[in-house]
C-alpha cells in the first residue's frame, strides 16, 4: 500500500460475495456507510487497519482492501475522487446513488 501524508484514514474493501464496497466499523463488522467506518488518526492505527484488511482478504471475506484518507473533522467523508464515488455511487445516474449514511430510525 502507498503510504499517504494524511493521518486520519478508514478500512475500504470490496465484499466477497456481492461486490458492494464496505467500511470497517470500530464494532468489528462490515458497513455499506462511510460515516460508520472506523477512524484512525496515527499511523499504528492506519497500520492496524491494514492488518484487519489483509486478515479479512485471506478469509476470503473481502476484496480490494484499501487504508484511504478521509478529511479530518466530525463527518467521515473521502478525500480522493475515486473513494467519493465508491461511497456514493455513479456520476452520471444520480438515480443509482446510495446514501453515506444509514437511514435514520
Amino acid at each position: 500500500m502507498a503510504q499517504v501524508k494524511s493521518q486520519t484514514k478508514v478500512l475500504t474493501a470490496n465484499r466477497l460475495r456481492n461486490g458492494e464496497t464496505v467500511y470497517y466499523t470500530p464494532a468489528g463488522t462490515w458497513s455499506l456507510y462511510v460515516t460508520e467506518a472506523k477512524v484512525s488518526t496515527t499511523p499504528e492505527e492506519a497500520e492496524a487497519l491494514a492488518k484487519i484488511g489483509a486478515d479479512a482478504y485471506a478469509a476470503n471475506q473481502v476484496i480490494d482492501v484499501a487504508v484511504i484518507d478521509v478529511a479530518p473533522g466530525s463527518e467521515v467523508k473521502p478525500t480522493h475522487i475515486r473513494e467519493v464515488i465508491r461511497a456514493t455511487g455513479p456520476t452520471v445516474r444520480t438515480d443509482l446513488n446510495k446514501p453515506v449514511a444509514p437511514p435514520q430510525r
